[in-house]
């Protein structure tokens, strides 16, 4: 398969994804070590005092370094979230359409890897900064 039908075919498969749906966010660029994913600012998604949850944040910079582990992963090879370090840097409100979450892959090794994102708001602000660290696991077969 050709490199760009690979990844439109790994975007596609991620959009899929129940919990994206949920939330709202959607991979709108994919490739080798690359993801960037957008959340609309949605008024389901505010804590009390109007701004996005600190938690809707961490889901879409979870999932943006996810996807760009997955442009690198093998085809029997399974990512897990193991550690997250996340600084929140300025708020998300209401007056802003969205943010991206831009992520990078640092380190992929045999079993560990390690994720660098960028959350910004529409604005351009960066609203979060973080590293995440992932545990590389093999399918096993049979039971």
């Amino acid at each position: 398969m050709a490199e760009h039908n690979r990844f439109e075919h790994l975007k596609a498969h991620a959009n899929a994804c129940a919990y994206y749906r949920l939330i709202g966010f959607e991979v709108v660029e994919a490739s080798e070590g690359f993801a960037r994913l957008r959340m609309p600012v949605r008024q389901e998604l505010f804590q009390f005092q109007n701004a996005v949850h600190g938690g809707a944040i961490f889901s879409v910079a979870d999932a943006a370094v996810a996807v760009a582990l997955l442009t690198l992963a093998e085809p029997d090879e399974q990512a897990l979230t193991i550690e997250c370090k996340l600084n929140y840097l300025a708020g998300v409100f209401p007056q802003n359409a969205f943010v991206d979450a831009e992520a990078r892959i640092v380190h992929k090794g045999r079993t560990f890897a390690l994720g660098d994102v960028e959350v910004k708001r529409d604005d351009g602000r960066l609203a979060a900064k973080g590293l995440i660290t992932y545990t590389l696991r093999r399918e096993r077969g049979g039971v």
